[in-house]
């Protein structure tokens, strides 16, 4: 079976780097629509010029700023229709609780939870109307186990596990139907930088598959998840690990 988004429109946050840039890249690749966002504005200024006449733009959003905020959704509301929205944009900071500031806490909250609320807000409203849309919330395997100095970053996962099954009830009855996929240990720059090769290689012999996901793995799920191939998985969080969390 094929998967093709052809006169989709697909928004996926944080799709500049790792796991967002594979997700964006394999909808173009499935003839989507794609507006990939991203922070770094000379990043997106090159992404631009490499991505001319393909189906691929990139835009400005930084949920730390609400000029920022309000432009992406004021850009949005002119395109008339959205079909698929990724919350894939996340930030981590590794602190014990006790050292965590209240600057970082509120950062790593204002990124990984209110930033897909206020997306999701806006663009739930454009979906009832057409009658359509998926929504895919990109949340992890720490939204399900834990591990140590990860405080704020499970809290904002766990929340965004809950918030996938609120609006899962919220928008069924509109054809919209709201996952989320929570990756485990995925080979990209973040990951390594975080764990380096000692950390990696430790946390491979908790991996039954003894490899660290690729992006490519994580961006097909969701893909399905978006596509007309799902017709009635909603509410749901599928967890890509490699079997970590089933031991």
């Amino acid at each position: 079976m094929n998967i093709d988004f052809k006169d989709r429109i697909v928004i996926v946050t944080g799709g500049t780097r790792g796991i967002g840039a594979a997700i964006a890249k394999m909808f173009e690749l499935n003839n989507a629509q794609v507006i990939a966002t991203g922070t770094n504005k000379l990043l997106l200024d090159e992404l631009n010029r490499e991505a001319k006449s393909s189906g691929i733009s990139y835009m400005h959003l930084d949920f730390t700023s609400t000029p920022s905020v309000e432009s992406f959704l004021d850009s949005i509301e002119s395109l008339g229709k959205v079909d698929i929205l990724v919350n894939c944009a996340g930030v981590n900071k590794i602190s014990p609780v006790d050292e965590i500031s209240i600057e970082d806490w509120d950062w790593i909250n204002t990124v990984n939870l209110r930033g897909p609320f206020l997306i999701t807000k806006a663009i739930s409203s454009i979906m009832k109307h057409s009658g359509y849309g998926r929504i895919v919330n990109i949340s992890s395997i720490f939204g399900v186990v834990s591990k140590i100095k990860r405080a704020a970053y499970s809290t904002t996962k766990w929340g965004l596990l809950g918030f996938t099954k609120a609006i899962a009830l919220d928008l069924g009855t509109y054809n919209i139907l709201v996952n989320a996929v929570s990756p485990g240990f995925v080979d990209t720059e973040l990951t390594r930088k975080i764990l380096g090769d000692e950390g990696i290689k430790d946390i491979l012999q908790d991996i039954p598959l003894k490899k660290l996901a690729l992006p490519d793995e994580i961006a097909r799920t969701v893909l399905f998840l978006s596509s007309d191939l799902n017709t009635y998985i909603t509410g749901q969080n599928i967890i890509i690990d490699g079997g970590f969390t089933s031991a």
